[in-house]
């Protein structure tokens, strides 16, 4: 990933200082390093004095601390990757493009774990979820979990009998009971303990 940009700023005082290097680097002062260079000094009458001199640099984002974490990955696999790095209302999105069905076999177990992994190694900031996705299969699967739910959806409604799904992962049972909500006369829970957590669809 780019190296995150230094910068050196002055001011008359240390909020003055802070405030330009905010404005240079473009990012918020809570997302910035300060480094005190030099402590400033007022002097009589204006002689003698010193300014106040800082050292800037932006922090690095949960993201961007992610992605370089999926690229060293990738990179010990023999795959050069870029990965692209975009936020969402309550998750940061990872994704790496190319050909990666050697590593999405059985349902992208491997993808997930190498995100439980990176996730908890960046941690959380600001409640944000790490979210890994490798050739476009987030899409795809979610796309195809739509797909069955509307068909057990459909199925429950005309047999009356309750649909007990596969195992799924939180992030595949949300999916599940995205779709179920637009069904007034059905629900969905989930059921059992985790790794093996199922969900449950039923008429109300």
């Amino acid at each position: 990933m780019d190296e995150l940009e230094e910068i050196e700023v002055e001011g008359q005082t240390l909020e003055e200082a802070k405030l330009r290097a905010e404005g240079r680097l473009g990012a918020l002062m809570e997302d910035i390093e300060f480094t005190v260079l030099q402590e400033g000094k007022s002097g009589v009458l204006g002689l003698f004095s010193r300014p106040w001199r800082v050292r800037a640099r932006r922090k690095e984002s949960v993201g961007e601390r992610a992605a370089e974490l999926v690229q060293a990955f990738f990179k010990e696999l023999g795959a050069e990757v870029q990965p692209t790095v975009t936020r969402d209302e309550d998750h940061v999105l990872v994704a790496v493009d190319g050909d990666f069905g050697w590593f999405l076999h059985r349902r992208g177990e491997a993808l997930d774990a190498l995100q439980y992994l990176v996730a908890a190694a960046v941690g959380k900031k600001g409640g944000e979820r790490i979210v890994l996705d490798a050739g476009g299969y987030r899409a795809q699967r979610r796309q195809a979990l739509e797909k069955m739910a509307r068909e057990v959806a459909m199925r429950v409604l005309e047999s009356g009998q309750e649909s007990v799904l596969e195992v799924m992962p939180a992030s595949e049972r949300r999916i599940i009971h995205s779709v179920i909500q637009e069904y007034p006369d059905l629900q969905s829970q989930s059921r059992g303990e985790d790794p093996h957590r199922q969900v449950v669809v039923q008429k109300r």
